[in-house]
């Protein structure tokens, strides 16, 4: 396949596209609130800094590029997630190859187009990053470092957006699949650049340092110092200390992009050998069937029937959210990684020296359950069985009941194996912990844990975009807790108060966005 073959009929794919995503106001509110938070973290890093105005642009400038990074990889694998799959399910992209696009010039307009939206909210984030760069204390290497990691970060999760877009056809399988991809792409990138320091270890034992024991604990300090400024500069400007390790860490920032581009231009072909073969639907074949059969089957069919019909009886709403298999791989398989974490790295025994695991677990969970809760109505909205389940003679009461309960029981395995695992903690190291810092920090979970599919199912149901609703579920989450601390202050004498505050005041939050979700579903009040 040529090059002039893999780009054949790139822009029409890139006008189609650029005339659509003008008319979606998403585009619009994505770079608004890209620009407001990073309004809102510079008013933070400068109100709670102490540095000298000489030195405070390199402290900004590291807080504004770990902000960036954040928001790369929280939307862009979104951005490009479903374009492809898109087409898929609307059935258009068949007749995208009745036209003369190739293959490869349907993939390469997609992917420029997602990039330009990618490169605009960097844009609308531009005129903070300038503030930095005015205040002073920051040079070109600061300025190559952090343009070269954000480019990486930037192809890296472009691509598994377009990969998992290629492979998959459900909204839901291509959105998971996305963040797997994006989150194991930038690990691979962490591998690249520690493979850069062990080049630079090297480099410094044959340049100046004594032995190699000095190498690497200047080594260490630099890697503890990678995610904030120390001192008023970044943490790449340490490199500086030594002319060799700067010469090496020079070159990685040329050599990435190019890498990371390399990279993506391959995921780029794959894609479009996978939209080439698989473009027109196929009947399942039969070794796919008895795969199927075979491991996706319950072990223990008749009491798994059994209990399925008492759910289907009792609730149906229920029992939508679990028959399938793919809702019971979710369910198990997220509760199998969770143990196989903690069995790896110690578990409740080795809580305190493995926060970022567990704190990767908490964020998971809270990611996936937060995408399963919005996703649910939203595209029941598209497909139209939101208005099927509504004419039915289930009350609107069982509707909501149904749908809370069941993402209660698809996340509660994975919940019960990160509480087993801090209650091990607290059991095995009894003087390592207080009551006023060990207790509230569950508690609050819990009620997060309890509240979320309301929230959730309530914005889904009145807000069109997923990553809108997955947002304004997040704020309400947050307002009770806020409310709680207005009350009672940050006091900890106050803390006994506090305890019964919290769940109290979550459910009646809760019961708020109830009455408004009943009253959205009576009146059939909801957007599309």
């Amino acid at each position: 396949m040529s090059n002039n073959h893999f780009l054949g009929g790139l822009w029409p794919v890139v006008q189609r596209e650029l005339r659509e995503g003008a008319r979606r106001p998403v585009n619009h509110r994505l770079r608004f609130l890209s620009a407001l938070v990073g309004t809102l973290l510079l008013w933070k890093l400068i109100a709670s800094s102490s540095l000298q105005p000489n030195q405070l642009g390199g402290y900004l400038l590291s807080g504004l590029h770990a902000l960036l990074l954040g928001l790369i990889f929280a939307i862009v694998p979104g951005l490009t997630a479903d374009c492809i799959a898109r087409e898929k399910r609307e059935g258009t992209l068949g007749l995208l190859f009745l036209t003369p696009l190739s293959a490869g010039g349907i993939v390469a307009g997609k992917s420029l187009v997602q990039a330009l939206r990618a490169f605009t909210l960097w844009l609308a984030v531009l005129p903070i990053l300038i503030i930095p760069f005015t205040t002073g204390g920051v040079t070109w290497f600061d300025a190559l470092t952090a343009l070269s990691l954000e480019f990486c970060a930037m192809a890296l999760c472009l691509g598994a957006g377009l990969l998992a877009s290629s492979l998959a056809k459900e909204r839901n399988t291509v959105f998971i699949l996305a963040y797997v991809f994006g989150a194991g792409f930038l690990f691979l990138l962490t591998q690249f650049l520690l493979a850069s320091f062990g080049v630079a270890l090297r480099t410094f034992a044959k340049s100046g340092l004594e032995h190699w024991w000095g190498a690497s604990l200047q080594f260490i300090q630099i890697y503890l110092g990678m995610l904030h400024g120390r001192g008023g500069f970044t943490w790449w400007s340490l490199f500086l200390t030594n002319p060799a390790f700067a010469r090496i860490w020079e070159s990685f920032c040329l050599c990435a992009p190019l890498v990371t581009l390399l990279f993506f231009y391959l995921i780029a072909r794959f894609a479009a050998r996978r939209i080439s073969r698989s473009w027109q639907d196929k009947l399942p074949s039969a070794r796919h069937e008895s795969l199927l059969k075979r491991y996706c089957t319950p072990l223990f069919q008749r009491r798994y029937r059994r209990k399925m019909q008492r759910t289907l009886d009792w609730n149906p709403i229920a029992w939508l959210q679990q028959y399938s298999w793919k809702s019971r791989l979710t369910k198990w398989g997220l509760c199998l990684a969770f143990v196989l974490v903690e069995c790896v790295t110690g578990g409740s025994f080795n809580f305190d020296n493995n926060p970022s695991v567990h704190c990767a677990e908490l964020l998971t969970l809270a990611a996936i359950y937060t995408f399963a809760g919005v996703s649910g109505f939203l595209e029941e909205k598209r497909n139209g069985a939101l208005e099927l389940l509504l004419v039915t003679p289930l009350p609107v009461d069982k509707l909501i009941f149904g749908r809370v309960w069941g993402l209660w029981k698809q996340f509660l395995p994975a919940a019960l194996v990160l509480a087993v695992s801090y209650a091990g903690w607290l059991w095995n190291n009894p003087g390592d912990w207080e009551f006023n810092t060990a207790i509230p920090g569950p508690i609050i979970l819990a009620c997060v844990f309890l509240t979320l599919p309301v929230f959730a199912t309530y914005f889904a149901l009145r807000v069109k975009n997923l990553f809108v609703a997955a947002v304004l579920t997040w704020v309400a989450l947050y307002l009770p807790l806020a409310f709680v601390i207005a009350a009672f202050g940050v006091n900890q004498s106050n803390i006994i108060l506090m305890l019964p505050a919290f769940p109290i005041t979550y459910a009646a939050f809760a019961l708020l966005a109830c009455f408004l979700l009943r009253h959205s579903l009576s009146r059939r009040i909801y957007s599309f």
